[in-house]
């Protein structure tokens, strides 16, 4: 670090004892390759990239597919931090300091009605970002990490269909067989309307902690991996807070059914030719297979609670049963589309929730 700091002391042309490096902490965990830097009464975020390896088939490291991505959107126009200076020697980028307070920590202080203004404009902010990339596909193909997509839904498909089965088995009410085939259509239209979707180029990590807010306006960070996936799912990881690691916090959704009507209705003008209802529809069922994820997580770090694994989940979230219950009612509660068998899926699951009850 002192090495880094040394360099970026003569890029400024100031004395290394100029420069002050203040941690910087998400709840009760401080971040460890990112850090403050106070230079001359201006703040700067000094990110160092852990993973040094290549991490594309072209050869491309974190560090390389970041300096890139950040500097296209940048000219694109995007609420992205510009890069003041970069070390390939030591894996590192000097970006524009944008605040500290992230989608996640405002999700957990406010209420979803104070926030819709902002929420708004990180809708607008997304797309835009999104339309970037898709202008620039050819130029990021280098840069594009393998990430099995179409594997990774599948299994959270099967793995949804197992936790819907799970908590129908603690209701200890059984099903009777028009219900099951019930459920087994509805899951199955819910399943080949996912799989079916185009994918988009965009970012890796997307969660409501990797947007910042600068003077009320929302900038998106982190971009050390970019690769194809679903929009709708980037959606929903990014307008749901899970509040890790931060006292008494829950995990909150911010999507309601107008946000997402303007974003079908963006995606309807910019990118495909379908209905809004299928792209409303597509978030819906996400949105969905997203808290039965969380509930899968919960489950298991309660069933297995002596694994690593289970025990940072654990620490993370707090009072499991608290989580346990407040994914259920967002499951149940939830109204994002007119789509019938999502619908049906999260009626189904309010039954068994009000037998286990």
């Amino acid at each position: 670090m002192q090495e880094l700091l040394k360099q970026i002391a003569a890029h400024f042309q100031i004395n290394l004892a100029a420069i002050a490096v203040q941690s910087i902490h998400h709840g009760k965990r401080q971040k460890q390759n990112v850090c403050r830097l106070r230079i001359r009464r201006k703040n700067y975020l000094l990110k160092q990239h852990e993973i040094t390896a290549p991490v594309t088939k072209s050869g491309f490291t974190p560090f390389q597919i970041e300096q890139f991505t950040l500097s296209t959107l940048y000219k694109g126009g995007c609420l992205v931090p510009r890069i003041i200076w970069e070390s390939e020697q030591h894996h590192a980028l000097l970006l524009e300091w944008r605040g500290e307070q992230t989608l996640d920590s405002l999700a957990q202080l406010e209420s979803v009605s104070n926030l819709m203004p902002d929420l708004y404009t990180v809708l607008s902010v997304f797309c835009h970002i999104e339309e970037v990339f898709r202008k620039n596909e050819t130029q990021f193909r280098p840069y594009v990490f393998r990430f099995e997509l179409m594997q990774t839904l599948r299994h959270l498909l099967k793995q949804g269909r197992k936790t819907v089965s799970y908590l129908q088995h603690l209701s200890k009410i059984p099903l009777t067989a028009p219900q099951v085939a019930q459920l087994d259509t509805a899951w199955d239209s819910l399943s080949n309307r996912l799989l079916e979707a185009q994918p988009t180029l965009g970012g890796l990590d997307y969660q409501a902690r990797n947007i910042v807010f600068d003077r009320e306006l929302p900038y998106f960070i982190d971009f050390a991996s970019v690769g194809w996936d679903w929009q709708e799912r980037r959606l929903v990881q990014f307008f749901n807070s899970i509040g890790a690691s931060q006292e008494e916090a829950n995990f909150v959704s911010l999507l309601n059914r107008e946000l997402v009507d303007v974003y079908a209705e963006r995606v309807v003008q910019h990118r495909e030719k379908c209905s809004t209802a299928d792209v409303a529809a597509r978030v819906d069922a996400h949105q969905l297979l997203f808290y039965l994820s969380i509930l899968h997580r919960i489950l298991h770090a309660v069933a297995r609670p002596e694994t690593s694994e289970s025990q940072i989940l654990l620490e993370a979230w707090g009072d499991a049963r608290l989580r346990f219950q407040r994914a259920i009612s967002l499951i149940v509660d939830t109204d994002l589309s007119d789509d019938v068998y999502t619908t049906q899926i999260r009626e189904m699951i309010g039954g068994f929730h009000a037998d286990i009850s």
